[in-house]
């Protein structure tokens, strides 16, 4: 930092450069591209002027707060208490060494910035001429390297599960630490996937914390502290899977369809709850399945594929949801493929020559070929299935007793006679948390012969055949 002689004892309330991003990778750099300066309080000035490599400078009034973010358009400012924004038509140099200079009354300050790394932010040590690679934190301070920022923070988080499928359920022992501070008060939300109910209480934490949950499926929990300087590390929001079972599992793959149908994979939602599809991926294969507002509803498949439009084309019907991904192309005589919650491995399958015989697909959750889009009938031991299915008989006589059904579901389950064609010709509703016995009638609506008894909840179905006979 360049400051006047005779300032040298209010280095403090000098605005100077932190954080610089020449170069983002997942967005054009006009949109991503940043500089951030720190500002205090204490000082201020008409107007602060930046000039790039001895080029002409430009000048921005100087703002109220506690950081200034220079962008390309007022659109991409970072939001946030004691973040100011201001527009700048200069481009940051991403391919060689660049110099920049700031003026702000009777202070000066400067940076040598050397050959940029595309994705990374170069973030001041302290307040030194060393500048480091670091992940991008616009509006933001970075405790890492700044000094005197106010920030509590979670270090690290650890979960231990006790217990397996018991109605009492499992119980997730989480052990936490708090960083830079002794104690704070702690926002723990947490939901039991398998029921969907949310929970939500605080708790006075301090050092090294434990906490318990008792879940019957997998857990998605949200810790949470204050925001401060450093938000960054303030929110853990993360899976905890109980072993053996995902709340989102891969129901079928078709890894080598006739052309010119294109590969496609089908993802189910096992558990109660709405899941972004934005947090989920298949680990090593591109992007995220979908954007911030998109989500997978319970109960509901997924269609994954490289071309929505021909594979919609091809399959002739609109009532399923199909998700266009770059999910790279998959190996007809032998491969993997795994499902990720962010970095968390949470479904996983494979296949070989044997599993399936091309062009044929199959449902790793059934060890069965399958050509069923949008239709899951089956978890296996992967994910809890929604309902149990009985029927008082698999044959029925016209002149014996009616046929009935019962169905255990926390949700409504709807019930469906077809006939041999798979043509509706009854449908009624199972309510929820009601085991009784339902009447089919069969022998007025169906056929002699083979008939369906369908009970359905979202996208998961099992159909049951039966015989009707004189």
């Amino acid at each position: 930092m360049k400051l006047l002689p005779w300032l040298a004892a209010s280095v403090s309330a000098c605005p100077y450069f932190v954080e610089f991003l020449p170069d983002p990778v997942d967005v054009p750099d006009k949109e991503g591209e940043f500089v951030e300066i720190r500002l205090d309080p204490a000082f201020t000035a008409d107007s602060l002027a930046f000039s790039v490599d001895g080029k002409a400078a430009f000048a921005v009034p100087y703002p109220e707060g506690e950081r200034l973010v220079l962008v390309h358009d007022s659109v991409f400012c970072p939001t946030g208490g004691g973040v100011a924004c201001a527009v700048t038509a200069v481009s940051l140099p991403n391919s060689r060494e660049s110099s920049w200079k700031l003026e702000a009354g009777t202070c000066a300050d400067s940076a040598l910035l050397p050959t940029p790394k595309a994705g990374k932010a170069f973030q001041r040590r302290g307040e030194t001429d060393d500048w480091v690679f670091a992940p991008a934190t616009p509006g933001y301070a970075n405790a890492d390297y700044e000094n005197g920022i106010r920030d509590c923070g979670l270090a690290s988080v650890s979960a231990r599960v006790e217990g397996g499928d018991t109605a009492a359920g499992r119980v997730f022992h989480v052990e936490g630490w708090l960083t830079g501070c002794a104690g704070a008060d702690l926002r723990v939300r947490s939901q039991d996937l398998s029921t969907g109910v949310w929970r939500e209480d605080m708790r006075r934490v301090a050092g090294n914390f434990r906490l318990e949950f008792r879940a019957r499926g997998s857990l998605w929990l949200n810790l949470g502290l204050p925001e401060d300087e450093f938000p960054r590390n303030n929110v853990v929001d993360t899976l905890l899977l109980a072993e053996g079972r995902s709340p989102v599992v891969i129901s079928e793959v078709h890894h080598c369809p006739q052309e010119p149908v294109p590969e496609w994979v089908e993802v189910y939602n096992a558990s109660r709850s709405v899941l972004p599809l934005s947090r989920l991926r298949f680990c090593g294969r591109g992007g995220v399945l979908g954007a911030a507002p998109d989500s997978i509803s319970p109960r509901q498949a997924v269609l994954l594929t490289r071309d929505s439009a021909e594979l919609r084309a091809h399959l002739g019907f609109g009532d399923v949801d199909i998700v266009q991904v770059a999910m790279g192309y998959l190996n007809n005589s032998g491969g993997s493929l795994s499902l990720c919650f962010d970095s968390l491995v949470i479904d996983s399958v494979s296949w070989d020559k044997s599993t399936a015989t091309c062009p044929d697909g199959f449902s790793p959750l059934a060890s069965v070929p399958e050509n069923t889009p949008g239709f899951v009938s089956k978890t296996g031991t992967r994910a809890e299935e929604p309902f149990s299915l009985v029927l008082s008989s698999r044959v029925v006589r016209a002149k014996g007793p009616p046929l009935r059904v019962r169905v255990d579901a926390r949700d409504d389950v709807v019930l469906r006679l077809l006939d041999s064609a798979g043509r509706d010709v009854w449908k009624a509703v199972a309510p929820a948390n009601s085991s009784v016995w339902h009447d089919v009638p069969v022998k007025d609506r169906g056929r002699r012969g083979v008939n369906y008894v369908s009970a359905r909840l979202g996208d998961f179905e099992k159909v049951v055949g039966i015989v009707l006979r004189p």
